[in-house]
């Protein structure tokens, strides 16, 4: 059997996003941003997969895929930071 292998890279600028919060100061409004956390990040970004159409190039995963990617035995799963796999920074 051939053996199926995926490359992610993990990207931590994705548990926070920019939301625009609208405050009212005595009876003026003011509109301001600011970084919250997101719920379930898709924090891990696929980079390439062989011998699999499970998973596309380009596909964000959130914590629980990635668990059961690595307790499963049926893919070889490497795991990188930002710009480890990749060498260009362009899409695909």
């Amino acid at each position: 059997m051939t053996e199926k292998t995926i490359q992610l890279e993990y990207d931590g600028s994705r548990n926070k996003k920019r939301v625009d919060v609208v405050k009212k100061q005595g009876s003026r409004q003011v509109r301001t941003t600011e970084m919250v956390d997101v719920k379930d990040p898709r924090c891990w970004e696929v980079i390439t997969v062989e011998n699999s159409i499970l998973y596309m190039p380009g596909q964000r995963l959130n914590r629980k895929q990635v668990e059961s990617l690595m307790r499963g035995n049926s893919f070889t799963v490497q795991v990188g930071q930002p710009g480890q796999y990749k060498t260009h920074h362009s899409r695909y």
